[in-house]
């Protein structure tokens, strides 16, 4: 059923509504209300990371990784030992706190294993051993913002071969 309303009554229930959603606006614009949700980066935004060991050295060349919250992560590593060394090398990243239980746990796993324990759930992503001179890579989604560690699994690597993967 339709109500009739006339003009004035129409324009002072405009005018009531516009200034309400007015001091809307300027109380959200002055910081009133809740907190402004940060606006995240596009799911899925690509970011290349580019990283590598200190020549025959077990040290990363460098410590800290940085990514935006959301990207598409592709990692590169690349092991720069000299050639004949035999000095292999991984890049794993891990969820907080678990990083020497799972350097631990992949040098039980063994060589046959990538010195990473089969189906861990510890680790976020992985690259596979790179020999000397070569690059490996590994695509994943960054993880949900924090700060995460990274360690090279090889035996004997990881207590100087680690560093802090950061997600804001």
């Amino acid at each position: 059923m339709a109500t009739s309303i006339s003009r004035r009554g129409f324009l002072r229930t405009a005018a009531l509504a516009g200034g309400l959603l007015t001091s809307g606006a300027l109380i959200a614009a002055c910081g009133g209300g809740a907190e402004p949700t940060p606006t995240p980066a596009a799911s899925g935004t690509p970011v290349t990371l580019e990283i590598g060991s200190k020549g025959d050295a077990l040290e990363y060349d460098k410590t800290t990784l940085e990514v935006p919250a959301g990207s598409k992560v592709t990692l590169n590593l690349k092991n720069n030992a000299s050639p004949g060394s035999g000095v292999l090398h991984n890049w794993v990243l891990v969820r907080p706190g678990t990083l020497d239980a799972v350097a631990a746990d992949g040098i039980a796993a063994g060589e046959a294993n990538g010195y990473l324990k089969p189906n861990d759930n510890r680790v976020i992503a992985h690259t596979k051993m790179a020999k000397e001179g070569e690059t490996v890579s590994v695509t994943f989604d960054a993880p949900p913002p924090g700060t995460y560690d990274f360690v090279c699994t090889f035996p004997g690597h990881a207590t100087l071969m680690r560093g802090k993967f950061i997600v804001k």
